[in-house]
């Protein structure tokens, strides 16, 4: 083995060969060692930029494989020269199984009760959750997860699950292709919607282990189509939050790079990341932006082909479980390969508020602010806004209230009012796009 700091060495000899710290010195030993044997280079990935380095590697070659003599490059990442990469065999380690990180965990916990009392508190079924939960960790980041979730009160519970998602969040801010959010809000504080959350809450279940034993496969996705400021995104980050899940979000924009081959390069760990995360919800906000039909587009030299081809591979092949939620305000700029059954599960569009639902938005808006609902007239705030969508109300009632701070007054239902009929909702300034979209989803879509 060797390695940039003690050169080469014979594994548990301890004694490494004197002087062969420096690469050309040590490949020059190997060409001098007659003997069959495999060789673990571990730094040598930070000199293949160097021509001398590359040629004694390409002149090893042949010898080597009539020796039954193998050189081995160990490397988090490795980028060959045109040289090398006929003659090297590639090789990506999968990051541990769940059967792995069960044995890592039970491990952890027993050589932890050799030194402290240690308290077990979790059933069969939460351990196997756990488990699940360091999915995507390598075994020295699982460990030292566990190893802190434990010692922090010398038990480990089902809360321990809050420290393994706090290592993922970590890893994912250093990656910087996604973002990490927290779901702040559920599918209770959201007016509305009925249909869509019956569906979620069928479906809440699925990620855990007694639905892999009972043969349910995870749910794959949705698309959410609808009006603008219709709670879309809020639907989305409520999923998360309703199913206790980690909420990813990835901006389609973010993904392009003026370089060559970046952009392929930052969807890739994007995809990678999410499933290291597993199980996970993943946000596509408005992926019209970013994946829009590019049929008949050469302007970016195909780059934005590939990207597409890419995610409907992914979207189409992946195992793991990381449902996703596409948001869409205009869902006729999707080629249908991405839209049809397989990919995602179901669209669901959500339509300008029915006068009840405005009731619940109000309702919900206002205690958010600390005002007592039943203070307000709400069927008259109903009433008002219609062709108002769920932002635009928010906005409403933002607005009165800071009214109501300028004039030294509190907030009431006629200062609601008034900021209402001041406003035109996007229902009355883009009637047509709106008429468009809402005739569209009619008969192809179901009803959030």
């Amino acid at each position: 083995m060797w390695t940039l700091t003690r050169g080469l060495e014979r594994v548990g000899a301890g004694n490494p060969i004197y002087d062969s710290q420096h690469p050309l010195k040590a490949l020059g030993n190997l060409a001098a060692i007659p003997n069959e044997g495999i060789y673990l280079f571990k730094d040598l990935h930070r000199y293949l930029g160097e021509a001398d380095v590359v040629r004694k590697l390409q002149d090893l070659a042949r010898p080597f494989a009539r020796d039954r003599r193998a050189l081995v490059l160990a490397a988090p990442q490795i980028t060959l020269p045109p040289e090398l990469e006929k003659i090297t065999a590639f090789f990506r380690l999968d990051l541990p199984t769940e059967h792995e990180l069960k044995i890592l965990a039970k491990n952890v916990v027993k050589n932890l009760s050799q030194h402290h009392k240690i308290t077990v508190a979790l059933s069969s079924d939460e351990f196997d959750r756990l488990v699940e939960g360091m999915k995507g960790l390598t075994l020295v980041e699982a460990e030292r997860a566990l190893t802190r979730a434990v010692i922090e009160d010398l038990a480990l519970t089902l809360k321990d699950l809050d420290i393994i998602l706090e290592t993922k969040r970590a890893l994912l801010e250093k990656d910087g292709v996604l973002e990490y959010l927290p779901a702040e809000e559920g599918m209770g504080e959201i007016g509305g919607l009925e249909n869509l959350k019956r569906w979620l809450a069928k479906r809440k279940k699925a990620f855990t282990p007694e639905a892999k034993r009972f043969g349910i496969p995870a749910p794959r996705g949705i698309i959410l189509l609808g009006v603008q400021g219709c709670g879309k995104s809020m639907a989305a980050k409520a999923v998360a939050r309703e199913w206790e899940l980690p909420l990813l979000t990835m901006e389609p924009g973010r993904l392009y790079d003026k370089y060559v081959g970046e952009s392929d390069k930052n969807l890739e760990k994007a995809l990678k990341t999410a499933e290291r995360m597993a199980p996970c919800v993943l946000m596509i906000d408005e992926i019209e932006k970013g994946f829009a039909y590019v049929g008949s587009s050469e302007a970016d030299a195909g780059l934005s082909k590939r990207i597409f081809g890419r995610l409907l591979g992914w979207l189409q092949e992946r195992k793991a479980s990381v449902f996703v939620v596409a948001t869409s305000n205009q869902i006729e700029a999707l080629p249908p390969e991405l839209i049809r059954k397989g990919r995602f599960d179901e669209i669901f569009f959500i339509d300008l508020p029915r006068h009840d639902e405005r009731k619940e938005i109000f309702r919900a808006h206002l205690k958010k602010r600390k005002r007592d609902p039943a203070a307000f007239d709400l069927e008259a705030l109903a009433h008002a806004s219609e062709g108002f969508s769920g932002a635009e109300i928010e906005q409403a009632v933002v607005s009165a209230l800071y009214t109501a701070f300028a004039h030294g007054d509190d907030l009431h239902t006629p200062l609601v009012l008034d900021e209402m009929k001041a406003t035109r909702p996007l229902s009355v300034t883009r009637h047509e796009e709106v008429a468009a979209l809402r005739a569209w989803a009619q008969d192809r879509t179901v009803p959030a």
